[in-house]
């Protein structure tokens, strides 16, 4: 017996298109959050450098990073169990973009280290390298994503890096926090906007 004719896409092109729509919602989903979080981190950082600057007598570790990262955290897990996604760094197929942000995050977590524990790296080398870094993996970003947001957002973190090598050591904090917010949440921002006007077209 003959199939009737009919308008709507075959059911390999129904999967696909429902496939395609899905990842997409589910970058969305991701790159949402890694704004947000890059916002948090921007607070943070902010907020520690108005401490140390201004002599304000409190502990920035107990009152701004323990209470605001544990906020982020539960908010994370919460905002990722609404939308039913989970993060995953090393899934079945390799993905070259979270290996390279995992390496970022390795190698500013061994700057960091020789900075405040070491004391091996002054606060301007420091921030200057993991601005740097930030930076490297902006551009893997815009490579694998082919999206200019980005490609932008590389470009503003060696301008920050740039400027946090010709600012005061004190205010190498306030450069790298305003890095955080204006050359990694409001490029992601962008391109989250730009993919939701996608989807809805």
């Amino acid at each position: 017996m003959e199939t009737p004719p009919t308008s709507l896409p075959s059911e390999s092109h129904t999967e696909l298109a429902l496939s395609v729509e899905r990842a997409y919602r589910e970058a969305v989903v991701v790159d949402r959050l890694g704004a947000l979080w890059s916002v948090i981190i921007a607070k943070c950082l902010l907020a520690q450098w108005a401490i140390d600057y201004y002599a304000i007598p409190i502990s920035g570790l107990r009152f701004i990073w323990t209470l605001t990262l544990t906020m982020a955290v539960i908010a994370t897990v919460l905002y990722l169990q609404a939308h039913r996604s989970k993060i995953s760094f090393f899934p079945n197929q390799f993905r070259v973009g979270s290996a390279v942000f995992v390496g970022v995050m390795i190698n500013a977590g061994f700057i960091f280290y020789a900075h405040f524990a070491l004391a091996a790296l002054t606060s301007i080398a420091a921030y200057a390298m993991v601005a740097a870094l930030m930076g490297g993996w902006s551009l893997v970003r815009a490579t694998l994503r082919r999206a200019p947001e980005p490609l932008m957002a590389a470009l503003l973190w060696w301008l920050v890096a740039g400027l946090i090598l010709r600012a005061a050591p004190e205010f190498s904090m306030l450069w790298l926090g305003l890095g955080c917010l204006v050359a990694q949440a409001l490029p992601i921002f962008a391109m989250v906007m730009r993919t939701q006007k996608a989807l809805r077209v």
